[in-house]
């Protein structure tokens, strides 16, 4: 689901009218062993080379394993993947909390489900379904395998409402903090470090990024085990969910009215099974400040949302459009407006 607003500056114009059909908020998942393997790469192996000019290159001398991903209409980032041994897709999600499976691709593969008395929340509320819990034996994502990987279960049908390549669920951000991963969302590249966070490499990517003109954000993990960074619109303290599940960046009502955020409204609405018709807005932010990356006269989208939304999130649109490199496992968020930095061998 997605709202067309003014995309003279942003590089998927077609996302904002597909705008979040994605809508699940998903609640903190407990620490769960899992186990992975990476086959190396030729680049890892290599010795005593020239230091590394592109983020692939330098990722995969420090042994990451790696997976293109690819975007469809809705502006949603999906890596293929193969799910005990069967071929599927996942979205990547930094906004899910969780690795989160369609009930439909579970009963395809035959898997037990345990039903939770935990409901299933949405970008616009509660809904009456409850969560239920499941393992994969392997989950394959490019050169690597993940191995007894806890995931939640859910009706996950709306994601599959836009045109476009078949998706069975979401990958979040559990798995990706567990095994150090970094999204590369312009470039549209996953990695995964086996030997997971490490705080050598993650200083390492810091000093590479910052030489290409990157500004690193810090992360955190709210209170609901959501990405989130500091932010400000207009100058007033905002924190905003890191979301790469989301085609555009989303502000709820309250902030945006409380922040002086101008609104643009449209005639266009969003129905939704939980709580009907909801009306979609444009803002106009004249300061959109992201750690310390300052954004003039951003466009977002504005609704009313579920609480547990909080102030909103940081959608695919901005992340894309500043060569966003999320780097879970060491808890930074590194953007590059595109007037600054190189833009080759990134």
């Amino acid at each position: 689901m997605s709202i067309l607003i003014s995309y003279s500056r942003h590089p998927n114009c077609n996302a904002i009218r597909n705008w979040i059909r994605k809508n699940q908020m998903k609640t903190p998942l407990g620490l769960v062993l899992s186990a992975i393997v990476c086959l190396p790469s030729l680049a890892s192996r290599a010795a005593g080379s020239a230091p590394p000019t592109a983020l692939k290159t330098f990722l995969e001398r420090e042994g990451f394993g790696g997976s293109p991903l690819r975007r469809r209409l809705g502006n949603h980032l999906f890596a293929t993947t193969i799910i005990n041994g069967r071929r599927t897709a996942l979205m990547i999600d930094t906004g899910s909390p969780r690795t989160l499976i369609d009930r439909s691709t579970i009963r395809g593969l035959g898997l037990p489900v345990e039903n939770t008395k935990q409901r299933v929340g949405g970008i616009w509320g509660w809904k009456p379904e409850h969560y239920g819990v499941s393992k994969l034996a392997t989950l394959m994502m490019g050169n690597c395998t993940f191995m007894d990987v806890p995931i939640t279960v859910a009706d996950e049908s709306q994601i599959n409402k836009i045109r476009g390549p078949h998706l069975d669920g979401l990958f979040g951000a559990h798995e990706m903090s567990k095994f150090g991963m970094v999204i590369d969302c312009a470039r549209q590249m996953i990695y995964v470090n086996p030997k997971g966070p490490s705080a050598a490499t993650t200083e390492k990517l810091t000093e590479f990024l910052a030489g290409r003109g990157f500004t690193r954000i810090p992360m955190h993990f709210d209170d609901r085990h959501h990405l989130a960074i500091d932010a400000a619109l207009n100058g007033h303290p905002t924190p905003l969910i890191v979301d790469t599940g989301a085609s555009t960046t989303l502000l709820a009502s309250s902030v945006a009215h409380a922040c002086a955020v101008s609104l643009s409204p449209l005639k266009i609405h969003i129905r939704d099974t939980t709580v009907g018709i909801v009306p979609i807005n444009i803002g106009h932010i004249q300061e959109l400040t992201l750690g310390s990356l300052r954004i003039p006269n951003a466009e977002v989208v504005i609704a009313d949302v579920a609480k547990e939304v909080g102030a909103g999130l940081l959608g695919e649109e901005y992340l894309s459009w500043n060569f966003a490199v999320v780097d879970v496992g060491g808890m930074n968020l590194f953007l590059r407006p595109p007037e600054s930095g190189p833009r080759t061998n990134r």
